[in-house]
């Protein structure tokens, strides 16, 4: 099987909530085969479910530890592209309380592409385990991504163990059995895709954030 992120051929990881795992030994990609995906209305109704709001402290101040991590590597950015935003866009209204000018984009709940097209930020957070084509979605976000600008991607890295995959430990991992994660990632294929897009990741704490910045124009 294909990999959707590099397009190497994947081989057979392991088996779990009912469905499969592929592992792609080129960019390190752990994915559910097409054939697992749960219908759109499905995966909707899940992502209605989640309490993503203001009133949630807990899940406010998951998106304040990365927007002070935003703020002391990327001091001078002005305008912002919430990539994956979900129903209810919380990261926007903080942003902006930051004074920074945030557009919104989620491909089911704000399918509207940004007016913009260059963003000193686009920051996804929670949303790169969704993507069912994440070649091409990641490279549609860093398309609107200025020069000089940052890509800030949050996503739960999948277990390791001495650099590899580590299937024990992803057996009982229970960020993979929300239904709607499909795609897990590792530092090997977050330096994939900065090598492919042009990228250079300058923030990686390993666990569960990413900050790339594009090359300045020429």
């Amino acid at each position: 099987m294909k990999c959707p992120l590099c397009g190497n051929t994947a081989e057979f990881f392991t088996t779990g909530e009912n469905r499969e795992y592929q592992l792609c030994d080129l960019c390190g990609l752990i994915f559910v085969p097409p054939r697992f995906h749960v219908p759109i209305e499905s995966e909707r109704k899940r992502y209605r479910e989640h309490e993503n709001s203001l009133e949630n402290v807990g899940y406010v101040d998951m998106f304040m530890k990365k927007v002070s991590l935003i703020k002391k590597y990327c001091p001078k950015i002005k305008t912002v592209l919430d990539f994956g935003c979900g129903y209810e866009p919380v990261l926007k209204i903080l942003l902006e309380r930051e004074g920074l000018k945030t557009e919104i984009y989620d491909s089911i709940f704000f399918p509207d592409s940004p007016k913009n097209k260059n963003f000193d930020l686009v920051i996804s957070t929670e949303t790169f385990e969704h993507l069912k084509n994440p070649f091409q979605d990641i490279n549609w976000a860093a398309d609107y991504v200025a020069p000089s600008g940052f890509l800030a991607v949050m996503t739960r890295f999948y277990p390791s163990e001495n650099g590899k995959p580590s299937k024990e430990k992803f057996s009982e991992w229970y960020y993979k059995r929300d239904p709607t994660h499909i795609v897990f990632y590792s530092s090997k294929s977050f330096h994939w895709i900065a090598d492919k897009m042009g990228f250079q990741i300058i923030l990686n704490n390993q666990f569960d954030f990413v900050l790339l910045q594009r090359p300045a124009a020429h």
